[in-house]
């Protein structure tokens, strides 16, 4: 990557339908603030165990529960936590 940007001396050119042209700057993406949705949690699950397992990964900022649809009448946890947290390592997808 960085020998592309090298390359586009960190940008590139892109052409709109209406032929104008817009130059686009181009970077390698920092680690930064992320929100990772987690999903299949059991609802017992402490967000404390969370907060301690994701740590490993950056400062946890926050965690908050998904629910169903606001349709139903009452809210539904859906199973989903989202984790807010400035990452300090690439998290890697866990299949």
């Amino acid at each position: 990557m960085q020998g592309f940007i090298r390359t586009t001396q960190g940008q590139l050119e892109f052409h709109h339908e209406n032929d104008e042209l817009s130059l686009v700057p181009v970077d390698i993406a920092g680690l930064g603030l992320r929100r990772v949705r987690i999903a299949n949690l059991p609802a017992e699950l402490p967000d404390r165990i969370l907060r301690e397992t994701m740590s490993k990964y950056g400062t946890v900022k926050g965690i908050s529960k998904e629910s169903w649809s606001k349709a139903y009448r009452f809210p539904v946890s859906n199973g989903f936590r989202i984790v807010e947290l400035r990452l300090k390592f690439q998290i890697h997808h866990i299949w």
